[in-house]
């Protein structure tokens, strides 16, 4: 299997309450070994309310990889292997309604 380098990035507009979740995953027969996850929002650095982010293996409420108190401007590092059924969900809460949060993803892929 030869490996492939992962960039892969999502986002969502913040609704009213300042919430929003991104969900990734790899395509079919795909797997990934994420080894960096950057978040921010388009909202000014010393902005408040300061968003906080969680990022869940297999969905909201479930294995937590990654979280900030600082879901504005903030990089994980490590490493966490993805499956197709199994996605990445980054969730945004208490941030600036409005506001576009955008994560990426960093890591390889490799065919299963």
């Amino acid at each position: 299997m030869t490996a492939q380098v992962l960039d892969a990035s999502g986002y969502v507009v913040l609704d009213a309450a300042g919430y929003g979740v991104v969900s990734l995953a790899p395509e079919s027969f795909r797997t990934w070994t994420v080894t960096a996850i950057n978040v921010r929002t388009s909202q000014a650095p010393t902005e408040v309310p300061v968003p906080q982010c969680v990022v869940y293996l297999g969905g909201v409420g479930g294995q937590i990889v990654a979280q900030t108190w600082m879901g504005n401007q903030s990089t994980a590092s490590g490493s966490t292997l993805v499956q197709p059924s199994q996605p990445l969900v980054v969730e945004w809460r208490n941030g600036v309604p409005g506001s576009t949060a955008t994560v990426w993803l960093y890591g390889t892929m490799t065919m299963r």
